[in-house]
């Protein structure tokens, strides 16, 4: 038999320190039905392992006396003379009562009186009064290449728990493709596709037991999950642990622990439900060749253990609570407050949206989150009168960012109800304003200030978001965020200005922000008109087309002036990449002729002495044309009869003028864009692609 230790240090066993603990916040949409003195109740449980409260469906505190019977709690947060009910049971004498009750302050109160058992008393104070430490934001772990993680099963013997099917639960979280049950993929795909493939991480399943009753290990975690290491490398002896060290630095990346049953509690705690490090505790299980299991997470088997996987796992890949977490007004009824419940709520993967769909549509990583992930490069918005094109970051991978300071930058990205983010409360442009602090960070109080918050969602509307509730699709709570992203179920066209927590202007705002199908567009000058809404992204190097979501079918019929009208980039599909080809310079005016047989090449170096550069190719069938600079006019010649759009873009895939016309030639006046810096033309005849022309204006 193989040998294993454990390494036990100076430290008591079951003892976290503040920041080792990421939790995950209870399902908002969970109602229990009890017998409370004899009158059947309906209850709420709300917050995650640090701190949690039971409430009435319609958002009343409630707390148990010695004979675990329920009372409303008053602005002490303490048992009053009322016994709870449900609201169309009350009493008069009850209505009034609760009628003159501050919620916030009867939460508040609650929260100062009940300790975080994963903290000390004095975590608030050291939290909120912190200053601002500006510190490079760290690095993710195991998040890239094909990784293995060991996911341990436990079956509950004194319980009469069993472990879910093994073969059910693999499939879960490995089987590509993975629809049973309405089920969008498994974990793995989820991964796959916030990571655009960077990421395959394979969760190898072993099954062990425990004899002992689940509840004497609340607060105790860290020793269940020894216990189940034990048992595993006691079960399975040929274990390799080098197969989930991918890093080789002598500890298993991550590994997980499942108990049977949905999330054990007893009393207000509850087992589980929460990310750690065992070396937090200075005791870690080492196995006979030396490499030690640390980075782990514990959550149940219940209905919505993939989606705790998946919110867990990313909690072992560096990623914190988006939710608040700590502070006394976290479960609190913001409807007598001048904020809103702090959180991220239904959009976010690391918040109540983890629930979303039933626990079947976990919603996409944001910009923020992919980018810390290294699977996102933000493209840095640039101020000028051009029209900005947001894709669906869901299928492009695609955000703008706004640097403010060393410790602060705002992130604007494009979430449609498509697959992962079906389950959104609405669709449309979400503005992310990201303040790091390392002290908030450690702490794992990112959101925990309402008036502060670091990863905040500047909300379009203005219909604030009650609770926790409010804040998730049930109970009314989609309709409350509907209106968060732009423009949103109140249709809001601007954002301005954008301002610093500082309350300095970073930028002056964001004006005639459209959403005509998947893609949102705006500009930074308000004089700026948004006629298209259309995306495109052009490799300067290959010249790769890339599609967001919108066919070329599309906008073959649009009506544009003769001008140069400044828009987005346009979305269209290609199955191949546009490569550019030489060209015949014939004079100071560059004319070119477009030829099938070009000889392509796949890179190019910017020219200044001549103006138009290379043409571009024919697609099958369609008539020739002529494309030409005379200094800042485009002058175009097609032969063919029926509508021709052009669109001018420059090298980095933004749009800056377009125009259609049904005759045989036009001219398009770049004067306002053109100054000398390559453009690349973009020419559809009669609904088609016909190619793709790298030119650059002659300046005089």
């Amino acid at each position: 038999m193989r040998e294993f230790r454990l390494t036990v240090g100076n430290a008591l066993l079951c003892v976290l320190l503040p920041a080792a603990v990421l939790a995950s916040p209870l399902d908002p949409s969970e109602r229990r039905s009890i017998i409370n003195d004899g009158d059947t109740l309906t209850l709420q449980d709300l917050g995650d392992e640090h701190y949690s409260v039971t409430r009435t469906e319609d958002g009343y505190l409630v707390v148990a006396d010695e004979k675990n019977v329920f009372y409303y709690a008053d602005e002490n947060g303490e048992p009053s003379k009322f016994k709870a009910r449900d609201a169309h049971k009350r009493k008069s004498a009850e209505r009034a009562f609760l009628n003159g009750l501050n919620r916030e302050k009867t939460f508040r109160e609650h929260r100062r009186r009940t300790p975080d058992r994963f903290a000390d008393r004095d975590m608030e104070h050291r939290v909120a009064p912190a200053p601002w430490v500006p510190k490079v934001l760290p690095k993710s772990h195991h998040s890239a290449g094909k990784l293995r993680f060991p996911i341990i099963l436990v079956a509950g013997e004194a319980n009469g728990l069993q472990n879910l099917d093994s073969a059910g639960m693999y499939a879960r979280l490995n089987v590509a493709g993975y629809n049973e049950d309405d089920y969008l993929g498994s974990a793995r795909d989820y991964f796959v596709d916030q990571s655009s493939g960077v990421f395959e991480p394979q969760f190898d399943i072993f099954l062990v037991s425990e004899s002992e009753p689940f509840s004497g290990y609340i607060g105790k975690e860290a020793e269940f999950m020894k216990r189940a290491v034990l048992s595993m490398l006691e079960k399975y002896p040929s274990f390799d642990a080098s197969l989930y060290d991918y890093d080789s630095d002598g500890e298993i990346d991550a590994f997980g622990v499942m108990y049977a049953g949905s999330r054990y509690k007893l009393g207000t705690k509850h087992l589980g439900g929460f990310q750690t490090t065992l070396k937090k505790y200075s005791s870690v299980v080492e196995t006979s060749d030396g490499k030690k299991f640390n980075t782990c997470f514990i959550i149940d088997q219940g209905a919505s253990h993939v989606v705790q996987l998946i919110h867990e796992f990313s909690h072992t890949m560096g990623l914190k609570d988006h939710y608040c977490v700590r502070m006394s007004g976290c479960s609190a009824y913001y409807a007598d407050s001048v904020y809103q419940a702090p959180g991220a709520h239904a959009w976010d993967v690391m918040a109540t949206g983890m629930y979303n769909g039933s626990y079947r549509k976990p919603p996409n990583y944001s910009a923020f989150e992919r980018n810390f992930m290294g699977w996102l490069d933000y493209s840095t918005l640039e101020v000028n009168s051009q029209v900005k094109a947001l894709p669906p970051l869901g299928t492009n991978n695609f955000a703008y960012y706004v640097n403010v300071n060393d410790k602060e930058w705002y992130v604007f990205e494009n979430r449609q109800q498509v697959k992962w983010d079906g389950g959104l409360p609405n669709h449309g442009m979400l503005v992310w304003h990201i303040e790091f602090n390392s002290g908030a960070w450690t702490l794992d109080a990112m959101n925990d200030v309402p008036e502060h918050q670091r990863v905040d969602i500047v909300e379009a509307g203005d219909i604030r978001v009650f609770s926790q509730t409010g804040g998730y699709m049930s109970q009314g709570g989609g309709a409350r965020q509907k209106d968060d992203p732009f423009p949103g179920s109140l249709d809001v066209t601007k954002l301005s200005p954008v301002l610093a927590w500082d309350s300095s202007v970073v930028l002056a705002g964001l004006f005639n922000i459209v959403e005509p199908d998947t893609n949102v567009c705006f500009v930074l000058d308000s004089t700026v008109a948004v006629e298209n809404c259309e995306f495109i992204r052009v490799s300067s190097s290959s010249f790769a087309l890339e599609s967001s979501s919108s066919s070329l079918g599309s906008s073959s019929g649009e009506e544009s002036s003769s001008s140069a009208q400044f828009e987005s980039s346009s979305s269209v599909e290609s199955s191949s990449s546009i490569q550019s080809s030489s060209s015949q310079v014939e004079s100071s005016s560059s004319v070119m002729e477009s030829s099938s047989s070009a000889e392509s090449s796949s890179s190019f170096e910017p020219e200044s002495s001549f103006s138009t550069t290379f043409a571009g190719r024919d697609v099958p069938g369609a008539a020739g044309f002529h494309i030409a600079m005379e200094g800042r006019t485009l002058e175009i010649r097609v032969s063919e009869s029926g509508m021709k759009i052009v669109r001018v873009f420059d090298m980095q895939g933004n749009a800056l003028a377009s125009a259609s016309f049904a005759g045989q030639s036009h001219r398009l006046d770049l004067g306002r864009i053109a100054h000398g810096s390559p453009l690349v033309v973009r020419l559809e005849l009669g609904g088609r692609l016909a190619g793709y022309f790298r030119v650059a204006p002659a300046v005089r």
